[in-house]
């Protein structure tokens, strides 16, 4: 009998600790938004500090992001479900409605700047042109 009792509470300490430190262990994904770093992956999230460097979809916040209360167009990025206006961007506005400008298609950017109020403020913003050919 105490065997049995020494048994069901080392059962019972053991299944309490497990449970308190195991997860389902069928994922890997760490949920915290680190600070931007290099990296070949679209931006999903902003980082709670508001910086970023890496790919996003580029085009018109007016004709294709959703903004239509702006009066003109202009360059915006997307990154998750939500756009933003862009603040240093020096693509030619003469260029906006050929066949590939930014109010005819979306673009692939890769930028470094801040999210700042509804707005991104860039350092570097490239359009991405073609994929490399080797």
């Amino acid at each position: 009998m105490k065997n049995r009792n020494s048994f069901i509470i080392i059962l019972s300490l053991i299944a309490t600790i497990n449970l308190s430190f195991a997860g389902c262990g069928g994922c890997q994904i760490n949920n915290v938004v680190e600070e931007s770093k290099k990296t070949s992956a679209f931006i999903q999230d902003i980082p709670s500090g508001g910086k970023i460097e890496g790919f996003v979809i580029a085009s018109c916040s007016k004709c294709n992001l959703g903004k239509s209360q702006n009066k003109k167009c202009s360059m915006g990025i997307q990154i998750g479900n939500k756009a933003f206006s862009v603040s240093g961007d020096k693509t030619d506005p003469e260029s906006a409605h050929s066949t590939d400008g930014i109010c005819n298609a979306l673009r692939v950017a890769y930028v470094t700047g801040k999210i700042s109020n509804e707005m991104f403020y860039a350092d570097n913003f490239v359009l991405i042109e073609s994929p490399n050919s080797n």
